[in-house]
């Protein structure tokens, strides 16, 4: 008891000490949250397994090129697949929606069931009908497309 009495200006002054440590950590983690983990969390977990090859793509273009298509790209973000496609003028809708299809037929169903795909069609000139956006979720089977203009 007497060394307490003794040091009670020094144990205090820890004390303190020790709280405002504590605070400053906490503010600091508010402010300044850990940039170090992924952006996607852990949805990206197993994507190794399940990677989409070059080759991929570049069979995907070669097919659709083969129709009415003028201009293919596609762009991986995460588990988004998208996939842009440019068609000649005289596509109709119905027949724009179906290259959406014949693109996703390069993709294996392992790569179906894991990724999303967002296609992009349009057609220069025709502002009335396109774009369209054609939206296939991992999980379900076909393709949901935009409302008709």
């Amino acid at each position: 008891m007497n060394y307490i009495r003794r040091n009670k200006g020094t144990i205090i002054t820890i004390i303190i000490f020790l709280v405002l440590v504590v605070i400053l950590f906490q503010l600091k983690n508010i402010f300044f949250p850990n940039t170090v983990k992924a952006i996607y969390g852990n949805r990206l977990d197993g994507i190794e397994k399940v990677e989409i090859s070059d080759k991929t793509y570049t069979e995907v273009e070669k097919a659709l090129k083969e129709e009415s298509v003028t201009d293919v790209s596609t762009a991986l973000s995460g588990k988004l697949v998208k996939i842009f496609i440019t068609v000649k003028e005289d596509v109709d809708l119905e027949k724009a929606k179906s290259y959406g299809n014949k693109a996703l037929e390069k993709f294996s169903s392992e790569q179906k069931n894991f990724y999303d795909f967002q296609i992009y069609i349009e057609k220069k000139g025709d502002t009335e009908h396109f774009p369209i956006i054609g939206y296939k979720q991992y999980k379900d089977e076909g393709i949901t497309w935009t409302k008709d203009r």
